[in-house]
């Protein structure tokens, strides 16, 4: 997921001028280099979004001994130990572990919560050995339906699963203070939501595969906006770049620059028709008659 240069952040916007040659130059070197989303010195990235299947984190969640053989000692009737050496503690019927129960797998992971037909199912809390702690909804063993995951670095999700993974709609909340709030699918950021950076930024729109890739709107801290197209995370397409002080283009975009024909408008109103390649202004003319936004953009951002 891209996020803005934290060196270019404090930059500041180059002015276009619209009087005369030399201004005119200067409109020719509108700068947006400053208006980038990406910084990979900036974490978090989506593609960081943790699962529970993830390795990565060295957290001890021990179960001591003299605990187990407390249980075990209270209720021995009701223990059973499978063939992959995970303990049983609980209710058992027909044989089997049904209803409340507590399971110790042999790799060190811990679940106490509902079983059916000795599988996880239905209302558990699961703590993961090298990993997060998982309270909510369980079918056949994984989390299914409405959770909690929480990570020892303080990172959390809330939101729905499915089949194991984060695939609904949901929260994640990460340590470092990026907060996205919309649409998984096999945990990754995939539909519609909206991500906060901690310094202000924002995007609100369309994901596919933790990447903003459709129709989305990208806010940043000093009051820049940008509402258009993405692909693979980089404008592309038609969109307009908005400044707070009033300018604007309107135009079509490649690789996160303007790219085709475009149209300049000042804070005074005036109107440029141009020419640009890969960001920078080829040709112009004024005309304030002339319109380039696609038909029904505005009811589409409804």
């Amino acid at each position: 997921m891209g996020q803005s240069c934290a060196s270019c952040q404090h930059k500041d916007e180059v002015t276009p001028g619209y009087n005369n040659i030399e201004q005119k130059d200067q409109f020719a070197e509108e700068d947006l280099e400053d208006s980038q989303e990406f910084d990979a010195k900036s974490p978090p990235s989506t593609y960081q979004c943790k699962t529970m299947e993830a390795d990565i984190l060295q957290f001890q969640k021990l179960i001591s001994k003299e605990k187990v053989e407390e249980y075990i000692e209270e209720k021995k009737e009701q223990q059973m130990i499978f063939e992959d050496q995970s303990r049983y503690l609980g209710s058992i019927v027909n044989g089997k572990a049904n209803g409340y129960g507590k399971l110790w797998l042999e790799n060190g992971d811990y679940y106490q919560g509902d079983f059916v037909e000795n599988m996880m199912e239905g209302n558990g809390t699961f703590n993961y050995l090298k990993g997060p702690i998982y309270e909510g909804q369980f079918k056949s063993n994984k989390p299914d339906g409405y959770g909690i995951e929480t990570w020892p670095d303080g990172s959390i999700y809330e939101g729905e699963f499915k089949g194991g993974r984060k695939h609904g709609k949901g929260c994640y909340k990460w340590h470092q203070g990026c907060v996205y709030n919309g649409e998984w699918k096999d945990n990754m950021i995939h539909g519609v939501g909206k991500y906060e950076w901690p310094d202000g930024r924002s995007y609100s729109g369309s994901w596919v595969k933790n990447q903003m890739h459709g129709r989305g709107k990208y806010i940043w801290k000093d009051g820049k906006c940008y509402d258009g197209e993405y692909q693979h995370d980089k404008k592309c397409g038609f969109g307009i770049f908005y400044w707070p002080d009033g300018k604007q283009f309107q135009g079509q975009w490649l690789n996160g620059k303007q790219h085709g024909k475009g149209l300049m408008i000042g804070k005074d109103g005036k109107k440029k028709i141009g020419s640009w390649l890969e960001g920078k202004l080829m040709s112009s003319i004024e005309d304030d008659n002339f319109q380039i936004m696609p038909e029904g953009w505005i009811q589409q951002q409804q």
